[in-house]
């Protein structure tokens, strides 16, 4: 009886690697004790096959290449009975046509490559706002190599300063998202190097250096916030009122952007007309569960953060507050000027006032638990701010 064909892709079969320290990936294809072997193509590093898995780490475009091979080769079997009037047999093989005989050429690994495939497969450890900019910086690599990938060999020192003159000048962006862009392609090109796709020496991070600035916490006064809540929008500037909102809830909760833009109807729970929040924050994973009608409460009713999440509510499951993080800080800061703030602040200022708020009212460990602060002394810099608020505003005071 001739049984079906079994495959599998295996990995340095002869048991010895080149002088590259390669072996290859080959096809294995058994049926009644018998073996045949097919090339892929394929020639790695011990460090980059997956014993367990049987499949390449972190490469979906070779696992592609496998698989397309694998499903050539059952192909061929399954249709040769047909053609042939007869059970397949592992020799026959032999009439593979040429076309499939021949082995795929790979596509070439570049840097933004090896990135994009490397963040899909961190994709479930990582918040999704991380996911998100580490895709951005592969895509602006991209953009500055005149749309097209960007080789390894070309990740030069002249490259890498170019680069840094385009985000500065052309994108203008911030010294700190400079200095985080430069991060994370320092951060995917040791990873390949240590994956033996480039050489770490030639990495032009061991000579160029991005500096990250030193900046002030920005706090509003209590007055800046009032002016914030009591804001009217306009029918043509309508659409800002959310992001008014989406500040102030940060403001009243110490929510990081983050996990507001992650707020779903389930993460509410409602007893004898009372609102709470369960939610797992995205930046330390920890659970943060918050009594939201004890949070800056009202004389006539709901607290201030229950009537926002009220407001919005849904009856699905999708976020209450649906807006990108670049999106938001753009509109929030055109919020301030409308409530006649000039302040170089952001959507986390929301997050460092209310700490800030909080620490002129409740003892310390109070407000540390409530920012889900891992350690005491970083509470304590909120001290130190509001005590420089005071300081700020006796310095107004017209006294004589």
């Amino acid at each position: 009886m001739i049984n079906k064909v079994r495959y599998r892709a295996i990995f340095n079969r002869a048991g010895r690697l080149d002088r590259n320290g390669t072996a290859s990936v080959l096809i294995e294809a058994y049926q009644n004790g018998n073996r045949k072997y097919f090339l892929t193509g394929l020639r790695l590093k011990p460090i980059e096959w997956d014993k367990r898995k049987n499949e390449v780490k972190a490469n979906p475009t070779y696992n592609r290449l496998i698989r397309t091979r694998l499903e050539e080769l059952e192909a061929f079997e399954m249709h040769f009975p047909i053609q042939h009037q007869r059970s397949f047999a592992l020799t026959d093989f032999n009439f593979l046509p040429e076309r499939l005989a021949t082995i795929a050429t790979l596509p070439k690994l570049t840097l933004t490559n090896f990135m994009f495939q490397q963040i899909d497969r961190e994709r479930s450890k990582i918040i999704r706002a991380t996911y998100t900019r580490y895709v951005l910086v592969a895509k602006m690599l991209i953009e500055y190599n005149e749309d097209k990938a960007v080789d390894f060999d070309a990740m030069t020192y002249s490259f890498v300063e170019g680069y840094d003159y385009f985000l500065r000048t052309t994108k203008k962006y911030k010294q700190n998202t400079i200095f985080k862009q430069h991060q994370v392609i320092n951060k995917y090109l040791v990873k390949a190097g240590l994956m033996g796709h480039t050489d770490i020496r030639t990495n032009p991070y061991h000579e160029f250096d991005s500096k990250k600035e030193s900046t002030e916490r920005v706090v509003f006064y209590p007055t800046e916030i009032r002016r914030i809540e009591e804001l009217s929008f306009s029918q043509t500037n309508q659409h800002l009122a959310i992001y008014r909102d989406m500040f102030l809830l940060a403001y009243y909760t110490l929510l990081r952007i983050s996990d507001v833009t992650e707020i779903r109807q389930r993460h509410l729970m409602e007893e004898d007309g009372k609102l709470e929040i369960e939610i797992v924050a995205q930046k330390t994973g920890k659970i943060n569960r918050l009594p939201l009608h004890k949070l800056h409460r009202t004389v006539d009713g709901p607290s201030k953060p229950e009537r926002i999440l009220r407001q919005y509510a849904r009856t699905d499951n999708k976020p209450l507050f649906n807006r990108s993080h670049p999106k938001t800080n753009e509109y929030v800061k055109v919020v301030f000027q409308l409530a006649g703030i000039n302040k170089p602040a952001t959507f986390h200022t929301a997050r460092h006032t209310g700490i800030t708020y909080l620490v002129q009212h409740l003892a310390l460990p109070f407000v540390q638990q409530l920012a889900q602060h891992s350690d005491i002394k970083t509470t304590m810099i909120y001290v130190h701010i509001s005590e420089k608020m005071k300081g700020d505003a006796l310095d107004d005071v017209k006294w004589f």
